[in-house]
């Protein structure tokens, strides 16, 4: 069965468990009154949605119906918490298009909330999960399409205080850098041996483009992965991946040292140009970072965690 069919079965059953909708039921023990804490209540597929991606599509954007037609009874940090985790997760596997009107469905849906129930303050919850799982560079579920709508949310929306405007303001220009399904800015590297060459001109089906630091135990991790990967090395032999792997900062001492660390078959460089760092072409909010392109040099997946680069190839 396909994991995607396989997680739209467990929502589906993780909402029958979840059917009290939240209400605070109670069940007779010896007559006793016991309360039965509430349950998240995940969003309930429509059989007919046979289709795995319908059916993930449906989920994402109907995701907080239920919870939202009273919020009142999931006041649990963790209950909520623990839904998002699987929304997140949910987003992760949809196209961009879609992934963005189920955060725009959300996002409204908190604000409506917040101004019909203050005390409840859901947009402010809903924007700091977003922040955490999709804006912060450690979390597995990173996805700049994801927290985009986040921060024009923020700065259009007057329940958002000033800090975060202030922070969204920042971020727009930069996380609308190199969107996924653009075309990714081409940039001058140099290699070990003083030549130079650019990542438009690299020839390959796929380009995966990896920004490193010497040392880097996180980057380490990576380049073991893929050196033992049979698919990249497959890619690699056969022409159609090309690793461009690019050490975006001036101190060059350690990087020369380190040189053996990294395969030989990679294009192994360093931007002697200093730009990468301006935040004017590409925005490195933290070493590593993936990005994997198309032959054309379009964005597939931007600054993405190892696994959903290994999925993808």
């Amino acid at each position: 069965m396909k994991r995607v069919a396989l997680y739209i079965m467990v929502l589906a059953c993780l909402a029958a468990c979840g059917s009290n909708n939240g209400s605070k039921m109670r069940t007779q023990d010896a007559g006793k009154e016991t309360a039965v804490k509430p349950k998240f209540p995940y969003p309930e597929v429509p059989a007919y949605l046979s289709e795995p991606s319908t059916a993930q599509e449906y989920a994402a954007l109907h995701f907080w119906d239920r919870y939202f037609s009273a919020p009142q009874d999931y006041q649990n940090r963790d209950l909520t918490e623990g839904g998002f985790a699987s929304y997140a997760m949910l987003l992760n596997s949809l196209p961009p298009e879609v992934l963005r009107k189920a955060q725009q469905t959300l996002l409204d849906k908190a604000e409506k909330s917040q101004r019909e129930w203050p005390e409840g303050g859901m947009f402010d919850l809903m924007t700091e999960f977003c922040s955490h799982y999709f804006d912060d560079p450690n979390s597995p579920y990173r996805d700049e399409e994801c927290y985009l709508p986040v921060v024009e949310k923020i700065l259009e929306c007057d329940l958002a205080d000033e800090a975060a405007k202030a922070r969204a303001a920042h971020l727009r220009p930069l996380i609308s850098l190199n969107r996924t399904g653009t075309v990714a800015h081409d940039f001058t590297y140099t290699l070990r041996n003083g030549r130079k060459g650019t990542l438009h001109a690299v020839k390959a089906e796929r380009t995966l483009l990896f920004f490193s630091n010497p040392g880097c135990e996180n980057c380490k991790e990576i380049i073991d992965a893929l050196s033992s990967s049979p698919r990249v090395g497959a890619m690699i032999a056969e022409g159609t991946l090309k690793v461009v792997n690019i050490y975006p900062d001036a101190d060059l001492t350690e990087w020369y040292k380190y040189l053996s660390h990294y395969p030989e078959e990679w294009i192994t460089g360093f931007d002697a140009e200093g730009i990468l760092n301006s935040n004017r072409i590409y925005y490195i909010r933290a070493i590593p970072s993936l990005y994997l392109l198309d032959a054309e040099k379009r964005v597939l997946l931007k600054d993405a965690p190892l696994e959903r680069v290994l999925k993808r190839l």
